[in-house]
C-alpha cells in the first residue's frame, strides 16, 4: 500500500515539476515573440515617420544663446501663415527674449506656412525634437495665428513630444479657424489658408477629443479686433485645469491692437512671459497696456510694419491657389 502511495506521489510531483518547466519555456519563448512588437509599439509612440528630408529640416531650425548651459527653458518661436520668423519675430520678440537672457529658436515653415500643414508640422516635429534633445529641457512654444495652433497638431500626432514641451503661447491662434477665411476660400485659396477654414477635414482632426493634453499648459491670447481669426473666440480651447484663454481687451479695454499687430504689443509680451514662467492666471497693469513691447524700435515701425505685411503680400500672390483642401493623412483618420 505504501509503495502505491509513494508511486502516486512521486508521480504528482513528476507531473507538476514537467508543468512547470514547460510553463517556463512557454513564457521565455512568447517573451522573445512579443518582444518585436513591444519594440515597434515604442517606435509608434513616437508617431508616423517624418518625411521631410533631414537636411531641409535641419536647415529651418536656428537658435541662438546657450540652450544647455541656461537655467531658463528654450523658447520655440513658430510664426503664422504668409510669414516667416524673420518678418514675424526679428524685429519684435527675438530682441526682447535676448534682453532677458533667454534662450530661443526660430522655425521657418515651408513656403512661408502657405502649404499643406501637415508637412509643415514635420518641421515643428523636428524642432521640439531637436531643441529638447540639445538643452536637455522642456521647451516653450510661442506662436502666432498658425504658428499658435501648428504645435497641437505635433503633439496630437506625434505623442512623444507631449513630454517635451511645457507650455504652449498662442497669440491669435486658429485654433478652430476663421470665419472670415471660409468666406474668403469660398471658391479657392492656397492650401494652409483653406485647411484654417471654419469646419475644415484638418481642424476637425486637430480638434476631436482631446484637444489638449496633460502636462502641458495652454495660453491662448485674443483680440476683440482680430480680423484675421474671427470671431476672435475661435482662437480659444476648452476650459480646463491647464487651459487659460485671454481676450486682451478685458485687461487692457482702450488696446486697440488686431491681427497682425498682437505680435509688438506690450500686454500681450507681459501675459504671455507670466505664462511662461507658470502663472497660471497672468494680469497686467493699466500702466502696461497701449505700449510697445521691449525689443521694437518705435524708430523703425515704418521700416519694419510695412515690410512684415509685404512678405504677406508676396506670399499670396506667389502661392498656387486650389479649390480643394489637401486630403487628411492616413495616420490621422486612423
Amino acid at each position: 500500500m505504501m509503495n502505491v502511495e509513494c508511486t502516486v506521489a512521486f508521480t504528482r510531483w513528476s507531473l507538476s515539476r514537467s508543468l512547470f518547466v514547460f510553463g517556463t519555456v512557454v513564457t521565455l519563448i512568447l517573451a522573445i515573440l512579443v518582444a518585436p512588437t513591444a519594440g515597434a509599439g515604442t517606435v509608434q509612440d513616437k508617431g508616423p515617420e517624418l518625411t521631410t528630408d533631414r537636411a531641409s529640416l535641419d536647415q529651418s531650425l536656428r537658435c541662438h544663446g546657450d540652450l544647455s548651459g541656461s537655467d531658463r527653458e528654450p523658447v520655440l518661436l513658430l510664426h503664422g501663415t504668409t510669414s516667416n520668423s524673420e518678418a514675424n519675430w526679428s524685429w519684435t520678440w527675438e530682441p526682447a527674449l535676448a534682453r532677458e537672457g533667454r534662450p530661443y529658436c526660430t522655425v521657418d515653415l515651408p513656403m512661408n506656412g502657405m502649404q499643406d500643414i501637415q508637412v509643415s508640422a514635420e518641421n515643428v516635429t523636428h524642432a521640439i525634437r531637436t531643441v529638447h534633445g540639445v538643452s536637455g529641457k522642456k521647451v516653450d512654444i510661442v506662436g502666432h495665428s498658425q504658428g499658435g495652433m501648428i504645435g497641437r497638431w505635433t503633439t496630437k500626432w506625434w505623442p512623444d513630444t507631449r513630454d517635451m514641451v511645457d507650455s504652449m503661447v498662442g497669440i491669435g491662434s486658429s485654433n478652430h479657424g476663421s470665419d472670415l477665411i471660409s468666406l474668403v476660400c469660398t471658391v479657392a485659396c492656397p492650401e494652409a489658408l483653406r485647411q484654417q477654414s471654419s469646419g475644415s477635414d484638418f481642424l476637425s482632426v486637430l480638434n476631436e477629443s482631446p484637444e489638449t493634453y496633460p502636462g502641458i499648459r495652454y495660453t491662448t491670447i485674443a483680440t476683440r479686433f482680430d480680423e484675421i481669426v474671427f470671431p476672435h473666440d475661435k482662437a480659444f480651447l476648452p476650459s480646463g485645469p491647464n487651459v487659460t484663454n485671454i481676450t486682451l481687451q478685458d485687461q487692457c479695454p482702450g488696446e486697440p491692437v488686431e491681427h497682425f499687430l498682437l505680435a509688438v504689443s506690450n500686454p500681450v509680451w507681459g501675459l504671455a512671459l507670466q505664462a511662461l514662467d507658470g502663472r497660471e492666471d497672468p494680469r497686467v497693469d493699466a500702466d502696461d497696456c497701449m505700449k510697445l513691447m521691449p525689443g521694437v524700435d518705435p524708430t523703425r515701425l515704418h521700416e519694419n510694419v510695412p515690410a512684415g505685411l509685404m512678405t504677406t503680400v508676396d506670399t499670396l500672390l506667389s502661392t498656387e491657389w486650389t479649390t480643394s483642401e489637401p486630403p487628411v493623412r492616413t495616420y490621422a483618420r486612423s
